[in-house]
């Protein structure tokens, strides 16, 4: 890719991380018919440090359940826009947690 890394997409640079990857993996095999096992090493190193930054940029990608607080949601829209729906869903709210404590 020639594109400025500015202008790289999250999927696009895991997409050349994870080609970095691959090529090191093929320069240290290569190394090791050589038989250059020092050179090979520092190649597998860099090919796990591709991988793991890949697996890096896969976790920014990844969703994570959040939980959400009900009442905070509906107290923000009542005060916002005043929908009395909200305040009877703030009501329920209430009502739900004191029978759960009660």
């Amino acid at each position: 890719m020639d594109l400025p890394p500015q202008q790289l997409s999250l999927i696009e640079a895991i997409a050349l991380v994870t080609d970095v990857a691959s090529r090191a993996d093929r320069v240290a095999a290569g190394l090791r018919a050589l038989r250059e096992p020092e050179a090979a090493h520092m190649v597998d190193r860099l090919a796990q440090d591709a991988d793991r930054a890949a697996a890096a940029f896969r976790a920014l990608l990844a969703t994570r359940p959040r939980s959400t607080d009900w009442y905070q949601v509906h107290r923000d829209m009542w005060i916002r826009y005043g929908d009395p729906g909200d305040l009877a869903a703030m009501a329920e709210h209430v009502t739900e947690a004191s029978k759960k404590d009660g």
